[in-house]
């Protein structure tokens, strides 16, 4: 038996999902708390991301072209310019869509916080 975190109901292990980084084996939640959770979890995401493309419509688009432009082989993915990894599309400027530069997620980090 198990107590949830969530409603704090002794349950049997079978009511919840297995979890090798816990020290029981088993989530802390129980099965229906966590799937009531996850749906929570993804309507905030999903409404954050309409929040985002409504908020930023120029970078939404560029984006949508980096991407149409890499499926079309029209732009090819090229390796981090400071320090060879793989990397993501970074836009100088949004009203030149396909003009990117090429840096791997850490470096595209530091990018925009300079930026900030």
């Amino acid at each position: 038996m198990k107590i949830c975190s969530s409603c704090h109901q002794k349950k049997a292990f079978d009511f919840y999902h297995k979890d090798k980084n816990t020290n029981s084996g088993y989530s802390t939640y129980c099965k229906s708390c966590k799937k009531e959770k996850d749906k929570i979890r993804q309507k905030t995401r999903v409404s954050n991301k309409d929040v985002w493309r409504k908020k930023f419509p120029e970078r939404k688009n560029a984006h949508a072209k980096v991407f149409r432009a890499l499926m079309s082989g029209k732009l090819i993915k090229q390796p981090c310019l400071m320090c060879g990894e793989s990397a993501e599309a970074h836009h100088p400027d949004y009203s030149r869509p396909l003009d990117v530069v090429w840096l791997c997620q850490t470096h595209h980090k530091q990018v925009h916080l300079l930026l900030e």
